[in-house]
């Protein structure tokens, strides 16, 4: 695969109408990514792959998630609070995160961290963000959008 398209959201708490809004607007996405705290269960937020919030009571989705890209790996997890040992033994080029409510693109210490922000309940004045991640082999484009 030469390009990968993603479409990311986090913190969606319970507004499957986004999530459904979303996945029809962009039908031809390669990744459909919830980067935790949906308040649903898996096959409620299809086709968003989802790893567990701290909302997540219930359902059984995984602590993180490891995923291959042209560029190289992209580490998952909810919370934001991850360590420099566990990105190098998963070899992650790009960390996503969810949790605070806030969007963000940042390079630190030689890796792109994004929060999409929240769908719902947003602590900055993007409320209803999310991003579209496009990843060549030699460039990642990351621009976020509000619905």
């Amino acid at each position: 695969m030469l390009t990968m398209k993603i479409l990311l959201v986090s913190d969606s708490h319970g507004d499957y109408s986004s999530l459904d809004q979303l996945a029809n607007k962009y039908p031809n996405m390669d990744l459909y990514l919830h980067a935790g705290d949906s308040e649903q269960d898996e096959f409620s937020i299809k086709p968003f792959i989802s790893v567990r919030g701290n909302c997540d009571h219930y359902y059984d989705f995984p602590n993180f998630l490891v995923i291959p890209t042209p560029v190289g790996n992209i580490y998952v997890q909810h919370a934001p609070y991850i360590s420099k040992s566990v990105i190098s033994e998963h070899n992650a080029k790009i960390v996503i995160h969810g949790h605070t409510h806030t969007r963000k693109k940042e390079i630190k210490d030689g890796l792109l961290w994004i929060n999409p922000g929240a769908l719902s309940y947003a602590r900055d004045e993007y409320d209803g963000s999310y991003a579209i991640i496009t990843i060549e082999k030699n460039r990642i484009d990351v621009k976020f959008y509000t619905i």
